[in-house]
């Protein structure tokens, strides 16, 4: 990416800023002047300012021409209909709704004037001034309009607004800012995605009297809105039905006509070698069989766990070499998009979190207690921890190569043959956790259910690397707890 567009996307943020606050202090100033002005009357005057502002600065940079509306629009209406889920999950959490007149009338105006304003500079000035000065590509335009929407919402930890709950908002954004500029990239009507922004913050405003970054927030609401409007976007941007009709020439494209619908090429059956899949097959099998052996014949920690390494070190090197030119084919593809690899990795991980916590509440509504978590007390056990997290960052590599290809994907092509190999190997991958859980079966559960999630990404996206970059990303996040428990506990000895 030219560093042109990286500098344009952090000035939008900046100029944002400092055009607010500027126009907050004017709008402030105004109704001392007129008392008449009511505090949602300020907000108002703040948001048209602002508009004004940078409508002025992109007369001088970046010049962005903004495609405000397109005929021809007759069902892509239907694309502000994912809004109803920002609605339904909203509604959900004990809205305190003041239906008068007034108060709608004040809700739609403020929805409107945010929406207007906001999606006129990440949407209409951002999009368009990353694809037709940059060229920058659809899929990493839309998230670096989404980025840049959420990374604007730090303002709000600097007022009366928790950092919490500002971050959990920021989660959201990132989702509904992909979502809304991928529909203005493939509707070219920015009025689009302005109103589907305004209905959201006007229902909010009505259930919760406010705009604030505390309103209608939950993390877990965030970030399965996160997930869903980031996975609708890329569906947007990637169908056959849609084209991009802001393009990365000077003036966006008028033809708006359908992509002619292709035929999705048959996946073709591939020959299974026996050998290979046996071998994949015992490599899980022996380092489960020699873990416990190191577990019962070794009293010393650091030596277990040194040994343990050393076992998952061979099975990652041996895993490797089988299907190395299955690493080196896809990779030559998966390199090829890596921004949307990125984009489809971090929903993975949400959706696979969600997932994971969704069926441990389930367990415990069924009187399943879940798998305590171990507490770092002593530098020394911060350190073998962080020693043995090694094998935490193999596994992805060693696992998907395992139990996504050779017990799964190689067996594509094969009708209802296909289908059950994705549960075999999805509960094999819950049951080589088996030393994890002590034997509980019933905790490894959720990682079967993981697994499937990650067998799919791996179907639907056609390359290992996808679903051994998600399974990384999900499994880092555990290894950086460990980093930080080990910094923790040399703080705490001094």
């Amino acid at each position: 990416m030219k560093r042109g567009a990286v500098l344009l996307s952090a000035e939008s943020v900046v100029m944002t800023v400092v055009v607010l606050t500027l126009a907050s202090i004017v709008g402030r100033l105004t109704s001392v002047a007129v008392p008449a002005i009511s505090k949602m009357g300020v907000q108002y005057i703040t948001e048209v300012l602002a508009l004004a502002c940078w409508w002025g600065l992109n007369r001088w940079y970046p010049k962005a021409k903004v495609s405000w509306w397109r005929h021809k629009m007759r069902y892509q209406w239907a694309l502000l209909l994912p809004v109803l889920v920002v609605l339904v999950g909203d509604s959900t959490l004990k809205p305190e709704f003041r239906l008068t007149s007034g108060h709608i009338v004040m809700a739609i105006l403020a929805g409107l004037s945010v929406g207007l304003f906001e999606e006129y500079v990440f949407r209409g000035v951002l999009v368009s001034a990353l694809r037709q000065r940059y060229h920058v590509g659809p899929v990493m335009t839309a998230f670096l309009s989404g980025l840049m929407f959420s990374l604007v919402h730090l303002v709000n930890a600097t007022g009366n607004g928790s950092v919490t709950m500002t971050l959990v908002q920021m989660l959201e954004a990132v989702g509904l800012g992909f979502f809304f500029a991928a529909v203005y990239l493939v509707t070219g009507s920015l009025w689009l995605p302005i109103i589907a922004h305004g209905i959201i913050d006007a229902f909010d405003a009505l259930a919760f009297g406010t705009l604030s970054n505390t309103a209608g927030m939950s993390v877990w609401t965030s970030l399965i809105y996160a997930a869903v409007f980031a996975a609708i976007g890329c569906w947007l941007l990637k169908a056959k039905r849609f084209t991009v009709v802001i393009s990365t020439g000077s003036q966006s494209e008028l033809n708006l006509q359908q992509r002619p619908r292709a035929s999705r090429p048959v996946i073709q059956a591939q020959s299974v070698s026996a050998s290979k899949t046996l071998i994949a097959i015992v490599i899980p099998l022996a380092e489960l069989g020699l873990g416990a052996l190191v577990a019962d014949e070794f009293t010393g920690k650091w030596i277990r766990i040194i040994l343990v390494d050393i076992i998952f070190f061979a099975g990652f090197c041996t895993a490797i070499y089988l299907y190395r030119d299955v690493l080196a084919d896809h990779w030559h593809r998966f390199k090829q998009h890596f921004g949307a690899g990125l984009l489809i990795a971090i929903a993975g991980v949400l959706i696979a979190y969600v997932i994971l916590s969704l069926v441990r509440q389930g367990l415990q509504a069924v009187g399943v207690a879940s798998a305590g978590s171990q507490s770092v007390m002593s530098i020394q056990s911060a350190g073998m921890a962080l020693v043995a997290s090694l094998t935490t960052l193999m596994a992805p590599f060693t696992e998907e190569i395992i139990f996504r290809h050779a017990l799964f994907y190689q067996w594509r092509g094969r009708g209802i043959l296909t289908w059950i190999m994705l549960i075999v190997s999805s509960v094999a991958f819950g049951l080589v956790h088996w030393n994890n859980f002590h034997g509980q079966l019933v905790q490894m559960i959720p990682y079967m259910c993981v697994g499937a999630l990650f067998g799919l990404i791996y179907y639907f996206s056609r390359n290992i690397w996808q679903a051994i970059f998600t399974h990384f990303l999900f499994d880092i996040i555990q290894v950086i707890a460990v980093i930080a428990m080990f910094i923790l506990a040399i703080v705490q000895h001094g």
